[in-house]
Formats: C-alpha cells, sequence, structure tokens
C-alpha cells in the first residue's frame, strides 16, 4: 500500500476513535470489579454514589467490592440496603450469606438461608431448586502452604451420594485439589471397591448404616471424617471440617 495511503487509514482510524465515547462511570466501576481491582472498584462505585445515592447497580457494586477487600461489617451494611430497596435481589442475598458466615453470625446466616429457601420453593424468578450456592469461603493453611476453600450448598441433593455440601479445595492457578462433602451416610461405601486402600480420618467415627457423614475426596485417598445421626447445622459441620483441616497441617 502507497504510505500515503497507510497514513490516510491510520488518521482515519484515530479520527474514529477519537469519536468513541468513553464508557460510563457505572460501566468503567463495573469492568474494574470483573478485574478483581477490588479497591479501585469501591473508590468509582462510591464515587458514584455521591452523585446517585440511589443508584441500585452502584449500591450493589459497592457491596460486593467491600466483599472482595473482606471488609465484612460494610459489605453487610451495603447488601441490607440493597435488599431494603429490592427484597428479591437475590444475588444481595445471596452474598449476605457469605458475609454472614465471615462474621459468625449463624442465626443471620440461617435466616438469609432461610429467605432463599422459600423464594426457590415459590418458584421465584432468578432462582432454580438446580441452583447451587456458595456459602462460605475459607482460607487456611500456613505462608507456605496456603488452602484456599469455596463452600457449596444444593437446593437439591446431588447426584447418587445426595451431597448436600460440598468444602472445595483450589490451587493459586484454580485447579481443584480436594473435596470434602456431607452426603449419605452409604455413600463411601457406594464409591469403593472391596479392594481399596482407605485412610479414614477416625476409625472411630465409621460411617453409620444410616445418617450423614463427612467424607473426604482427594485423588489420593478417601475416607469420613465424621458422621452424624441427622443433619448437622452448618456451623457445626463447619467446626468438624476447621478442627479436621488443623490436624492436617503438618507438626513444626
Amino acid at each position: 500500500m502507497h504510505r500515503f495511503a497507510q497514513i490516510a487509514l491510520l488518521t482515519l482510524g484515530s479520527a474514529l476513535l477519537a469519536q468513541t465515547p468513553p464508557a460510563s462511570p457505572l460501566v468503567e466501576a463495573k469492568r474494574t470489579l470483573a478485574q478483581r481491582d477490588f479497591a479501585h472498584a469501591k473508590a468509582l462505585f462510591t464515587s458514584i454514589l455521591t452523585a446517585q445515592p440511589a443508584n441500585p447497580d452502584a449500591q450493589l457494586g459497592l457491596a460486593d467490592s467491600e466483599l472482595g477487600l473482606h471488609q465484612y461489617l460494610a459489605a453487610e451494611r451495603d447488601y441490607r440496603r440493597v435488599t431494603a430497596a429490592e427484597p428479591q435481589q437475590w444475588f444481595a442475598h445471596k452474598n449476605l450469606v457469605i458475609v454472614e458466615a465471615a462474621l459468625g453470625r449463624w442465626e443471620d446466616f440461617d435466616r438469609e438461608r432461610d429467605v432463599l429457601r422459600a423464594a426457590r420453593a415459590r418458584h421465584a424468578p432468578g432462582l432454580s431448586t438446580a441452583d447451587s450456592d456458595v456459602i462460605d469461603t475459607l482460607d487456611l493453611g500456613t505462608a507456605t502452604h496456603p488452602q484456599h476453600w469455596i463452600v457449596r450448598d444444593y437446593a437439591t441433593p446431588l447426584g447418587r451420594s445426595s451431597t448436600l455440601y460440598n468444602f472445595e479445595r483450589f490451587s493459586p492457578t484454580g485447579r481443584a485439589e480436594a473435596y470434602v462433602s456431607l452426603e449419605s451416610a452409604n455413600a463411601l461405601q457406594q464409591e469403593l471397591a472391596p479392594t481399596d486402600s482407605v485412610v479414614v480420618g477416625n476409625a472411630a467415627t465409621a460411617t453409620a448404616p444410616t445418617g450423614f457423614a463427612l467424607n473426604v475426596y482427594d485423588g489420593q485417598s478417601h475416607g469420613t471424617i465424621r458422621s452424624y445421626p441427622a443433619l448437622p447445622t452448618y456451623e457445626r459441620l463447619r467446626a468438624d471440617f476447621l478442627r479436621w483441616t488443623r490436624a492436617q497441617q503438618p507438626r513444626p
């Protein structure tokens, strides 16, 4: 192509770019949040709310940014502002579950989960009984061997093991490394062949024939951490899981 023609095309391209309107502040704030730059996103949403205090998208974005920053008290306050204005803003209710777990406010945690259960039972738009919700996140381990876990709650028990909760451990690259699942008591026996060698967390807590079992699967071993004659509360289940993870840490 002739050099002058190339220059003309470049000039035309620059002119078109110059005519492209900049992203709106809300679009830019949402983009920043999606990039997980939570501190910058919080500043952008705060700026929007200064001019538009009732902007629902900015209110939700601010709370999401605070959750990303682990500013749980601020996130709780702002999610509650969202749900007060929009009671059917299910994303806010779901994230309030995570916030209340982080704060250890189990009555509020259960209350938010009850809101979601009731909404699913009446087939509220935007929710499904096939959903799984992240209800908790746990950063455990040590500085040299960190462990990031998320906890899923299944609205309908999952699969032939009737899984109700999954604690899922992820590597720094996002690869799933291990699962700890609350399942029907006979789930582990269904998974094992007679010749399998099973590493069990505590031989005194062998899986009961009825009830529920907290089972671990990590690709190298599988076994039962604890069994329950009746469905445990999530608070108790979480405590048992944390006790087990501490026992797995290498001793100094």
